[in-house]
């Protein structure tokens, strides 16, 4: 057996981590709407997403980079040369979309979380939680189009 031999089971674990670690960024926002619609489970639907993330997209999202660093170094890709400049860009994207998830993103969703554990006061919800949430769903968008760029590139290998 020669190393290329392994690159169709690469292929098929680097695809099938990408649609379970990216496909749940997909359903974020409908449980993001269903919590605004019914604001007393707000907190199971963001708490639900953070065990997702946690459980499933930070843990299978490491094994697409680990899957495609393989099939780089297997098929000797020069990612150097300028016919792979999709490949290098989608590689800088998906770094900063996974950073900036774990980074900034889970932070501010584990904010929200304690913020929203308690019922609120006679005052209302907490002061900062609107700026926080907003700012979840400005990150979360950004993160979903550029996870869909990184598809696009994946798939169509655009040549200059």
């Amino acid at each position: 057996m020669q190393w290329r031999d392994l690159v169709p089971w690469l292929l098929f674990v680097h695809v099938l981590a990408a649609i379970v670690a990216i496909g749940p960024n997909f359903a974020y926002s409908l449980i993001r709407g269903m919590g605004r619609q019914e604001p007393q489970h707000a907190n199971f639907g963001v708490r639900i997403s953070h065990l997702i993330s946690a459980r499933l997209v930070y843990p299978v999202g490491l094994v697409i980079p680990a899957t495609g660093l393989a099939m780089i170094a297997v098929l000797g890709f020069d990612l150097t040369s300028r016919a792979f400049w999709w490949l290098d860009a989608a590689i800088v994207i998906y770094a900063a979309v996974y950073l900036y998830s774990f980074f900034v993103q889970r932070p501010i969703i584990e904010q929200i979380i304690e913020l929203t554990s308690s019922p609120p006061g006679l005052e209302g919800p907490p002061r900062e939680l609107p700026a926080l949430s907003a700012r979840a769903q400005r990150g979360g968008t950004a993160m979903l189009i550029l996870l869909v760029i990184v598809a696009f590139l994946m798939v169509v290998k655009p040549q200059l």
